[in-house]
């Protein structure tokens, strides 16, 4: 087991908390420490100096104008351009596109209440126009029926006797 001076650990704590953008899994690997040891040492710092622990990417906490900002940044970069992102500030991916579906259903849901009601009425009368002329359309389908079937048996009825004029 390998022992390391209390100069050289605090040196990584310092690097690793001066430098939120890069991981301690980068440190530990740059010195060649198990990454284990170095989150050990880590956690014990912040808790000996009262800090937090857990995820720098829990620490930072995104206003809606940062989160939209952030999707306007995002919105034309590929993949691998949205990670690095991603990775320079912090955040997964998977925030962003969670980000992305809360302004989506934020607009929807925020249209104003006159508008949503003069909305629902207008569909209401549409709707109920609309009803109106189907049946009217299916009254007047039947009777134009009825009178091709007039017209039909007028004709067969002239065929079997003939034309009759009035005496």
């Amino acid at each position: 087991m390998a022992r390391y001076t209390q100069e050289f650990i605090e040196n990584i704590i310092q690097k690793i908390l001066l430098n939120p953008n890069r991981s301690a899994v980068s440190y530990a690997r740059e010195a060649n420490i198990p990454v284990s040891t170095v989150s050990n040492w880590v956690r014990k710092y912040k808790k000996k100096n009262g800090e937090t622990v857990g995820s720098k990417k829990q620490g930072r906490q995104w206003t809606a104008e940062q989160k939209f900002e952030a999707l306007l940044q995002t919105a034309p970069m590929s993949e691998a351009e949205k990670s690095e992102y991603c990775r320079k500030n912090g955040i997964f991916p998977d925030q962003l596109e969670e980000w992305k579906r809360d302004c989506i259903s934020g607009c929807r849901n925020s249209p104003d209440r006159k508008y949503l009601k003069k909305a629902k009425q207008t569909e209401q009368d549409l709707k109920r126009k609309t009803k109106a002329l189907e049946k009217e359309l299916t009254r007047k389908e039947k009777a134009l029926a009825e009178a091709a079937a007039l017209l039909v048996l007028k004709k067969k009825a002239q065929e079997l006797w003939g034309d009759q004029e009035d005496d």
